[in-house]
């Protein structure tokens, strides 16, 4: 569904993401991370169309994002981190102008408002919602219209526990929808529960890639799946696999650490 090929941009003298090869397929779920400037975001706004990438190229359902770039972005839905919106703003407001822009009848763009569990909150500002429910129905918005693949960044940033949760709640339904999703976090109780497969970013390439449980046997770190109380020393993987990222970027070339794909 997302098919990232040799994707890399400079900005100036600085390389902010070596040449990425990524794929995401229908009802998978990828998680980027790695600390700031690592490229997460470029990644994200390049498949948006939002930057042009100095190469290689990426497409969403087979549409080239820069060659076909209108029909790429209909199949996609993106959440920055800054949304940019008044926080004055109605809730129907909002969500009528998506759908316009989007094609979508105002009926279906109502419907999947209720599916959020916010049918009741059309009157409401965005300012008068929770952060759990500012979030909710931002990801309504880019899941409006036959969107394919969804394109996350920081999704649960500043959101406490309950908020959170609903959030992954959310990302979860559209999976179950047929979406492919690609996310960045720093939320790594996010990339724990919902990612499929995770991709560690340092510097603007990628040092591992992988299963949790490739990257904990990468890390050193022992990892047992309890069933269905998995409790993966996530912050402890992710540090080692960090540390190791700038390691290689100081001495020379890199070692990629390739995981399955289950």
């Amino acid at each position: 569904m997302i098919e990232i090929r040799g994707l890399w941009k400079r900005f100036g003298d600085r390389l902010a993401l070596e040449p990425l090869d990524l794929t995401v397929a229908t009802r998978e779920v990828v998680a980027l991370v790695g600390p700031n400037a690592a490229g997460k975001s470029t990644t994200l706004r390049m498949l948006a169309g939002i930057l042009a990438p100095s190469g290689g190229g990426a497409t969403v359902a087979g549409r080239d994002v820069v060659i076909d770039a209108v029909a790429a972005r209909r199949a996609l839905g993106y959440l920055p981190q800054k949304l940019g919106v008044p926080p004055t703003t109605v809730v129907g407001d909002l969500l009528e102008l998506v759908a316009a822009v989007r094609g979508v009848p105002a009926a279906e763009a109502r419907a999947i408002l209720a599916g959020a569990g916010l049918g009741d909150r059309g009157n409401a500002t965005l300012a008068e919602l929770s952060g759990g429910q500012r979030q909710r129905l931002l990801l309504a918005c880019a899941t409006l219209g036959d969107v394919r693949a969804l394109l996350l960044d920081e999704p649960s940033i500043s959101l406490d526990v309950d908020g959170a949760e609903e959030v992954r709640a959310a990302i979860r339904a559209a999976v179950r929808r047929g979406a492919a999703v690609l996310f960045a976090s720093h939320h790594l109780q996010d990339v724990a529960l919902l990612a499929d497969r995770i991709v560690v970013m340092v510097n603007g390439r990628v040092t591992a890639t992988g299963t949790l449980a490739a990257l904990a046997a990468a890390a050193g770190i022992p990892w047992r799946d309890g069933g269905e109380a998995v409790d993966p020393p996530i912050e402890r993987i992710y540090r080692v696999l960090v540390k190791r990222g700038r390691e290689h970027a100081r001495s020379g070339p890199l070692h990629l650490v390739q995981g399955d794909a289950a």
